[in-house]
């Protein structure tokens, strides 16, 4: 499982992932369900290309995920909270190849969706710095 959560302010509340009960009975609140994941070390940014981004220095632990497909109809909820997870001030994920029990700050990029048939498939680039993950 996939977890996220973002907020603008420490003062406010944190905003989770909306429910997807409707389409995963079993999914957990607040949670993202996953199809894959591939992980590595890389810069923390990357382009489209799959070059570095600013920095080369290889000091980011990186999740490639994927999204479950889900029927089109769920996915505009979806993306809205991802974009709106990746231009928040505080984001935050647990999974636990990122920390064991708890949330780190991660950063959001390479936010992507196919849509064929009726179904969505969304994949999305996590980065989160490896002195938070060791």
């Amino acid at each position: 499982m996939l977890y996220l959560r973002y907020k603008n302010s420490l003062s406010d509340p944190w905003t989770v992932v909306p429910s997807l009960t409707s389409v995963f009975p079993t999914q957990p609140s607040g949670s993202v369900p996953l199809s894959g994941i591939r992980l590595q070390s890389a810069p923390e940014t990357e382009t489209p290309c799959g070059c570095p981004g600013g920095s080369a220095t290889d000091d980011h632990y990186i999740m490639k995920a994927e999204i479950a497909p889900m029927p089109q109809s769920a996915t505009n909820a979806i993306l809205l909270f991802l974009l709106r997870f990746k231009e928040a001030s505080y984001h935050e994920a647990q999974h636990p190849q990122f920390v064991s029990g708890g949330f780190t700050s991660v950063g959001l990029s390479l936010l992507n969706c196919e849509n064929e048939n009726g179904m969505s498939e969304i994949s999305l680039r996590l980065a989160v710095s490896i002195a938070d993950v060791i």
